[in-house]
C-alpha cells in the first residue's frame, strides 16, 4: 500500500541570509527528496517561492498536503497560505508549536513596508487552531483533514516529520549543525 506523499518547508536565517527547505515523505517516514532556495529576510515573496519549489518538483503531482513551520518565514517574510493552496491546489497547514502573539506581530510588522500588505496576508491565513498539542491554521482542505493529514505525517512527538526534517537541514545550512527544537 502506498502512503501519501507531503512536503514540509521550514526556514532558518541570519541577520542577512535565508534559506527555505522543503522535504517530501512518503507517509511519516521516508525521505523522497529535499528542495531549497533563498530568500530575502523581512522580504515578501515567500509565497511565490513556494509556488515555484513545488511547481518544479518531480513530486509536485503527488504531494496531499503541504506543510508549513507557521506562515513567517526569514524573520516576517509572510506566506499567504491561501494563495498558495488555490494556485497549486494542494492544501496547506501552517504548524506552530504555541499561538502566535498576533498583537507583537502586528506591533512589528509596523516597522516594515507594504504594512497593509502583509497584515492581509495574516488576515487570510484564518482563525488559529489547536490540533493535537500543536496550532494549526488550514487552508484548501477541513479542519478534520487538517488533523488527518497531521496525523499521518506525524513519526514521534506532534510536528509532521517532513516538517521536522527541513527544520534541521535549513538550520545545518545557516548555522553549520541543526539548532533549536526539532
Amino acid at each position: 500500500m502506498r502512503l501519501m506523499r507531503f512536503l514540509g518547508i521550514d526556514d532558518s536565517f541570519s541577520s542577512d541570509r535565508c534559506v527555505i527547505v522543503g522535504v517530501v515523505t512518503e507517509g511519516s517516514s521516508y525521505v523522497e527528496g529535499v528542495m531549497v532556495d533563498t530568500l530575502t529576510v523581512d522580504g515578501l515573496e515567500v509565497t511565490e517561492k513556494i509556488i515555484a519549489i513545488v511547481q518544479r518538483s518531480r513530486f509536485r503531482n503527488q504531494i496531499r498536503c503541504i506543510f508549513l513551520s507557521g506562515i513567517t518565514f526569514g524573520g516576517f517574510n509572510l506566506a499567504d497560505i491561501r494563495e498558495i493552496s488555490s494556485r497549486l491546489s494542494i492544501p496547506v497547514v501552517a504548524v506552530m508549536r504555541r499561538p502566535p502573539d498576533l498583537a507583537s506581530i502586528m506591533n512589528a510588522l509596523r516597522n516594515l513596508d507594504r504594512f497593509d500588505e502583509r497584515v492581509e496576508i495574516v488576515r487570510r491565513a484564518g482563525e488559529v487552531r489547536e490540533a493535537d498539542g500543536v496550532y494549526v491554521q488550514f487552508a484548501g482542505c477541513s479542519y478534520e483533514d487538517a488533523l488527518r493529514f497531521l496525523k499521518a505525517a506525524t513519526l514521534k512527538g506532534n510536528v509532521p516529520e517532513c516538517m521536522r526534517i527541513a527544520h534541521m537541514i535549513a538550520s545545518a545550512i545557516i548555522h553549520g549543525e541543526n539548532r533549536g527544537r526539532a
